[in-house]
């Protein structure tokens, strides 16, 4: 296996990131880190912006206020994850099976059981190259093949609910299904 550069620590990396390494697709990845928002579980992180690049200070930033959120965050984007659900059980299940699968998630916790977290993407949108998004990619229940992900704008602002992509819509296009509008501050108290 070809030897992957480190980071050079010497430069502005947040201790979180040190085992950052750079892939064979150009993304910087970490180690899995304990993520707060889903009660510590470890994740890998994975940069789009370099990190002796100018993005980098912005794109760290993002990925720390994302660590900063904890339960009381995750509880607050129940609703979004609960709509999605909702969507997609429309057209896999008949009725009466949808009301039952949504009966079993009528609690924040009993929702995100059926959301297994996979990774954390912090990159930039085509719309907004210089803000960086940080796309938490999962495999819930009710979407297996296409996963959802949690697209935070600037790390705390939800903006879309969405099946796993590296693609950000446009914020304007209303007609986008996962759309929070407006987003959803998740530091800003509930």
């Amino acid at each position: 296996m070809p030897h992957r550069p480190k980071y050079n620590l010497s430069m502005d990396l947040h201790p979180h990131f040190a085992s950052l390494e750079r892939q064979e697709d150009g993304w910087w990845a970490t180690e899995p880190l304990p993520v707060p928002f889903f009660g510590g579980e470890a994740l890998p992180f994975a940069f789009e912006a370099d990190p002796a690049g100018e993005k980098w200070a912005q794109a760290q930033a993002a990925a720390l206020t994302f660590l900063s959120l904890g339960q009381q965050a995750r509880e607050r984007v129940s609703p979004f994850v609960l709509s999605d659900m909702r969507f997609n059980l429309e057209y896999v299940c008949d009725e009466e099976e949808m009301e039952e699968r949504l009966a079993a998630a009528q609690s924040p916790e009993d929702l995100w059981a059926q959301v297994t977290p996979r990774e954390v993407l912090v990159c930039s949108s085509s719309n907004e190259p210089e803000v960086p998004y940080v796309l938490v990619h999962t495999l819930p229940t009710w979407e297996e093949e296409h996963g959802m992900q949690l697209v935070l704008r600037l790390g705390h602002q939800l903006v879309y609910v969405m099946p796993n992509d590296l693609y950000i819509p446009a914020l304007t296009d209303t007609e986008q299904h996962g759309l929070v509008s407006p987003p959803l501050d998740l530091l800003a108290s509930s």
